[in-house]
């Protein structure tokens, strides 16, 4: 049996509503301003790298493009969980709570998505990977001058404006 997602909805403002969306369903006439909230983290490593996965090209949206690990926050489930979650199952390891960090919330991105973007500082080693090949078809850590002339997903656009103050929060972390 297909297991099936469920996410909580919030407005505009963040405050939750009282409905649930089931994921592919149709939004209603009157829920423009509601959304669901998902999560990208960047992986950066102690030389100042970011680790990027690019999108298997079986996927729905964004086949082929570069991003970050993402998902969407599930009911019954707080943000920073999504991240461990989502990069447990995207690429098979488990990172720390206590790694991830808060960069941006409120990130609209498209219709009814509402993103919040994590860094987590990390050395993880590439032989430690496994990808989920319906996800994930290749990984590979790149400076930030590089990450900027990728072919980025839709979801994770944003990173061509917030990649210098990631970096620098980095910088002043280390």
């Amino acid at each position: 049996m297909e297991k099936v997602n469920v996410y909580r909805i919030i407005d505009g403002k963040r405050v939750k509503v009282d409905k649930i969306y089931i994921r592919n369903s149709s939004w209603e006439e009157g829920e423009e301003d509601l959304y669901i909230v998902g999560v990208n983290n960047w992986i950066i490593n102690s030389e100042g790298k970011f680790l990027v996965q690019r999108r298997s090209l079986t996927k729905r949206n964004n086949p082929g493009k570069w991003s970050s690990t993402n998902g969407l926050v599930q009911l019954g489930e707080d943000r920073f969980e999504t991240v461990q979650r989502e990069t447990k199952e995207e690429l098979g390891i488990d990172i720390d709570k206590n790694q991830i960090y808060l960069v941006e919330e409120n990130h609209i991105v498209g219709n009814h998505l509402m993103v919040d973007i994590f860094v987590t500082y990390a050395d993880v080693k590439l032989s430690d990977i496994t990808i989920q090949e319906s996800e994930v078809d290749k990984v590979c850590y790149v400076s930030k001058e590089e990450l900027l002339d990728l072919d980025i997903s839709t979801t994770c656009s944003y990173i061509k404006t917030l990649a210098s103050k990631i970096y620098e929060n980095h910088q002043k972390n280390n």
